[in-house]
């Protein structure tokens, strides 16, 4: 008896270590993984060998003791398999856990298997295939009768496919297909949290994402490659401002190939900031693991991690695309101290202010140093020829020269720069146009291409009527010195412009990474 009752304690014990949190507890604890994915555009291996590799990594991180307290695991986009591997991926109504179904790839199976034995919801981004056509998809299919979708495939604690998303808002993608309409996914977990979830360029649109937020969906799973910009959409900075002003927990996995621009993971607590994250300057595979507060607990405490940060110098090796800021309406910021330096712009409809009080901190030198410009933007901008869409935004942003084609670039090669402008404090305040059709939110990153921590930050919106139109009176404030910003910005898109023909994309000298990036979208998934 003895024997037996030991035997029971230790079944006991195992089997507590992979209980998943309740609906009770403040917190669930969530890992996202930063997963390099420079081996799949390298690797002169076959695609089978590639997924078998990667799936043998993918398997190495579930299986770490690491992973162990979690009760949600996220990998990111594309870097699970390619076209020629493709997977069909059951349809979540049917209730099918793949798990030693030979219909489905490895990658599909095997992940459901190691689901259900680690007792875990497993978030993985694939390649899929599927029967063409579908119910309601009157298009036209491919020759071999199939589609194939850039995929969210999400296995509960029993490895059943309880959710599917397929990416909507491609960017690039060749042979890759969409969906008739964005599809608006949702799934519930037995610790008292429902999730929706995203792929990457969704997030710039109000399709699928925004569509989840006004629904009352709290927590967003967001698997990603991102292709970094400066000034305003490098990967950690832009997850963390679209967390915070939605007020949702995020967790974004992303793919780390930062020799093209991609790198940005991170576990973010809504206006509470984030929890941990990390831009990288080389290439990693690693597991996050975060206590994610409940955004309905605002008493639950937040545990936050410390900032993995690194240097200028060292970030150099990430590459960053550049923004089309030669069609922004820009001003210097002057290279001599004032009290409080004061300075109103405006360009289409959309009118900002700027106040400013900086020190310099020293003397003009004949090292380099960043300048300044406030700028002000109410137009149209192309995401590398993929999808356009409308800006509204004012900014302050570091230039290595005079003129605006040296702005939202870098010194190169870790040079040893003077932080000239040292910054007490900036308020920049606008009254932009309101309503559902229109996303704005405080948008700043520094040297190590970070954004500022939340409480460095104050922004407010207040909703006004004007002639019967809504609009909204924002204002974003630096309320700590910095020394070593890129960039400080109220920052947003109005979607209902983005298909006008009357808004014309500016002329820019564009990206150095632009070509790069359309070759490498256009093999990402085959």
């Amino acid at each position: 008896m003895r024997i037996v009752l030991a035997l029971l304690c230790i079944f006991c014990t195992v089997y507590s270590t992979h209980q998943l949190s309740s609906p009770e507890n403040d917190h669930y604890w969530a890992g996202v993984v930063e997963f390099s994915s420079k081996d799949k555009w390298t690797t002169t291996d076959s695609p089978a060998t590639y997924v078998a590799r990667t799936l043998a990594k993918y398997k190495e991180i579930i299986n770490s003791p690491d992973a162990d307290p979690l009760d949600i695991l996220v990998f990111p986009e594309s870097t699970a398999n390619a076209i020629e591997t493709a997977s069909f991926v059951p349809d979540p109504a049917e209730k099918v856990a793949p798990c030693n179904n030979l219909r489905y790839e490895p990658i599909v199976r095997d992940l459901s298997c190691l689901a259900g034995t680690k007792q875990l919801y497993l978030v993985v981004n694939v390649v899929e295939k599927a029967s063409c056509p579908e119910n309601g998809d009157e298009r036209p299919c491919a020759s071999d009768g199939l589609n194939h979708f850039n995929t969210n495939v999400v296995f509960d604690h029993r490895g059943i496919v309880i959710a599917r998303y397929r990416k909507f808002n491609l960017f690039g993608e060749a042979g890759i297909n969409t969906t008739v309409s964005a599809e608006h996914v949702t799934f519930k977990t037995d610790f008292g949290v429902t999730f929706g979830t995203f792929i990457c360029f969704d997030l710039m649109f109000d399709e699928p994402a925004l569509k989840l937020v006004r629904s009352g969906v709290t927590d967003i799973i967001f698997p990603t490659m991102w292709f970094s910009e400066l000034p305003f959409l490098t990967g950690v900075q832009i997850q963390q401002a679209w967390a915070y002003k939605n007020n949702v927990n995020l967790l974004a996995a992303g793919a780390s190939y930062p020799e093209v621009g991609s790198t940005g993971t991170g576990v973010y607590a809504g206006k509470r900031g984030r929890i941990v994250s990390v831009m990288n300057h080389l290439a990693e595979t690693k597991l996050y693991v975060a206590s994610v507060p409940k955004i309905d607990r605002p008493q639950a405490e937040i545990k936050k991690q410390p900032t993995i940060k690194y240097t200028a110098a060292q970030m150099d090796t990430l590459k960053l695309k550049r923004d089309q800021i030669d069609g922004y309406r820009t001003m210097d910021l002057p290279l001599q101290k004032t009290d409080t330096y004061a300075a109103s712009l405006c360009h289409n409809r959309l009118c900002c202010n700027f106040t400013i009080d900086y020190d310099l901190a020293g003397p003009v030198t004949t090292q380099p140093f960043y300048r300044y410009k406030m700028a002000i933007l109410d137009g149209k901008r192309t995401f590398d020829g993929f999808a356009d869409g409308f800006i509204t935004a004012c900014a302050i942003f570091a230039c290595t020269g005079t003129t605006l084609e040296t702005c939202a670039t870098r010194f190169e090669h870790g040079a040893n720069t003077v932080p000239m402008f040292v910054f007490n404090s900036i308020e920049l305040t606008g009254t932009f146009p309101g309503g559902e059709e229109v996303f704005l939110l405080p948008n700043s990153v520094d040297t190590s291409i970070l954004p500022l921590e939340v409480d460095e930050i104050e922004y407010s919106e207040e909703n006004i009527t004007k002639d019967g139109k809504p609009f909204v009176e924002i204002t974003h404030k630096l309320v700590k010195p910095r020394s070593d910003l890129y960039s400080f910005a109220i920052w947003g898109r109005k979607f209902v412009q983005d298909q006008d023909p009357n808004a014309a994309v500016p002329v820019s000298i564009g990206s150095t990474l632009l070509v790069l990036v359309a070759a490498v979208c256009s093999i990402m998934f085959k």
